[in-house]
């Protein structure tokens, strides 16, 4: 059986930084000129998964997330993760929790400070991931959200949760930033010179499904969606690996699921010198052996999330031989 090798953020939209986008990486345009291509009409990661796990859309990512971090859980829960919101002249732009650092002991004392006053509200709040922060909400008060990683370093004006119930969700967005604008925990991050975890970004809305399927019979990530996705359906899940040669050769005949998403990392919490070397990295660990892997399980598929739709490129034992195809700069193949 194949081995699925997902990589978000190597296609990159047209704005990126140019050094980003001249990037060549050999051994990733060797096999993409290789392959057979297809493009798929999905955007981003988790709406990939959400259809290689046969979710309805929009999917409950943060109850599938809080499984990973936590437990399957009931009820209907939204994502509250920790942001940073920076004011300027004429927008308020929104950074997620990557760039904050956010300790376990100031997680736990920020939802505290959030759970006594939503608690006439009805909200539960939780923090099982210093990262990552849940929200249960009661019967009739879900909204509808923007994903956070549509979110990240744009207006947050338009972009905020509508909902049709008594809660007014902008409204609690600000009520949150003004609990945690007060908080003795930013007053120390203040004095430390850390940027301040002044705002919460609701997100993910949904129900845990009471069944996951799945075709992978093993799961290398350490992506919560990912993790939270393989736990609910059954899947084997291993933390994640180097290259292909860590992957298990006695289950080399089932179908594995790869979810390397150290280049989304490495974009959100340090920019463009980071991605360049995680992209070095990432070539040299993983695409210079794909020719081998793609013999070892009876063929490869490279799947490319990026800014418009999804690239899937498909590569056979066979497809080694094809040495008289031109390869292209990966700015080609966005």
């Amino acid at each position: 059986m194949p081995l699925d090798l997902v990589v978000p953020d190597l296609l990159l939209p047209p704005e990126a930084p140019a050094a980003m986008r001249e990037l060549r990486l050999p051994w990733a345009e060797r096999w993409l000129a290789r392959a057979d291509a297809q493009r798929v009409a999905i955007r981003g990661l988790d709406a990939w998964l959400a259809r290689a796990f046969a979710l309805a859309e929009p999917p409950p990512v943060a109850a599938i997330t809080l499984a990973a971090d936590d437990a399957p859980r009931e009820g209907a829960w939204l994502r509250a993760d920790p942001v940073h919101l920076h004011i300027g002249q004429d927008a308020v732009s929104l950074h997620d929790a990557t760039v904050l650092g956010v300790t376990r002991e100031e997680a736990a004392a920020l939802v505290a400070a959030l759970q006594a006053h939503f608690a006439s509200d009805g909200l539960e709040f939780i923090a099982p991931a210093p990262d990552r922060w849940y929200v249960r909400i009661p019967e009739g008060e879900m909204p509808t959200t923007t994903p956070l990683e549509e979110a990240i370093g744009r207006n947050v004006f338009g972009l905020l949760p509508k909902g049709a119930g008594r809660i007014n969700w902008a409204a609690a967005i600000t009520e949150a930033q003004m609990v945690l604008a007060g908080h003795a925990v930013n007053a120390a991050r203040e004095r430390a010179g850390l940027p301040a975890i002044n705002s919460v970004w609701f997100w993910g809305e949904g129900a845990a499904p009471a069944r996951v399927e799945s075709s992978y019979a093993l799961l290398y990530t350490g992506n919560a969606f990912a993790r939270g996705l393989g736990k609910l359906a059954g899947t084997r899940t291993l933390p994640p690996a180097a290259g292909f040669a860590q992957i298990d050769a006695v289950l080399a005949t089932q179908w594995v699921l790869v979810v390397e998403d150290s280049l989304t990392r490495a974009l959100r919490a340090s920019g463009e010198d980071a991605w360049v070397q995680a992209a070095q990295l990432l070539d040299a660990g993983w695409f210079a052996g794909v020719g081998d892997a793609a013999q070892r399980f009876d063929g490869v598929r490279l799947v490319l999330p990026g800014p418009r739709d999804t690239l899937v490129a498909t590569l056979t034992p066979h497809s080694k031989w094809r040495w008289l195809r031109t390869r292209k700069p990966l700015a080609a193949h966005a």
